[in-house]
């Protein structure tokens, strides 16, 4: 099995971004539509074993999408573990296993920082390559993107 890591440093607390985070069905297809166009839940309640539907916006053509259920969460510590069940890595990478684990780590009273691990299988060379930077930039992305929607809404 293959690791993936990438940590992003926050201008606010672990606190806040999370507060931010459990809206971010609703919150990120607003803040960056051109990346993610809906997230729906299709199955549960929000606790392990819910399955949402992620689909992408424009910058991912032929309507690419993401079905990824959740694992695992915990509160307390600030961690969420979610497998992709169908589409995202698994079919434009050729991944067959994908399973995230983010934690939000607090680095001071208004600073953080989110660790995300990914443990993959399959994928040629070149593709795990690819994978990692677009990886990286979407995490990037939507996280700096959830700071600064903590930051005008503080």
């Amino acid at each position: 099995m293959t690791i993936f890591e990438h940590e992003v440093e926050l201008d606010v607390s672990a606190a806040a971004i999370w507060a931010a985070f459990k809206d971010q069905n609703t919150i990120i297809p607003k803040l960056l539509p051109e990346a993610i166009a809906s997230i729906e839940v299709i199955e549960g309640e929000g606790g392990p074993g819910t399955t949402r539907l992620i689909k992408f916006g424009s910058v991912s053509p032929d309507g690419g999408y993401v079905k990824e259920k959740l694992v695992s969460i915990n509160v307390e510590n600030h961690i969420v573990v979610t497998e992709e069940v169908e589409g995202g890595h698994l079919v434009q990478f050729g991944f067959t296993k994908w399973v995230q684990t983010l934690k939000l780590i607090s680095t001071g009273e208004n600073t953080s920082k989110v660790h995300v691990t990914a443990e993959f299988e399959g994928g040629s060379e070149e593709n795990v390559a690819k994978s990692n930077e677009v990886t990286k930039h979407g995490i990037t992305g939507t996280f700096k993107a959830l700071e600064q929607y903590v930051k005008s809404n503080a």
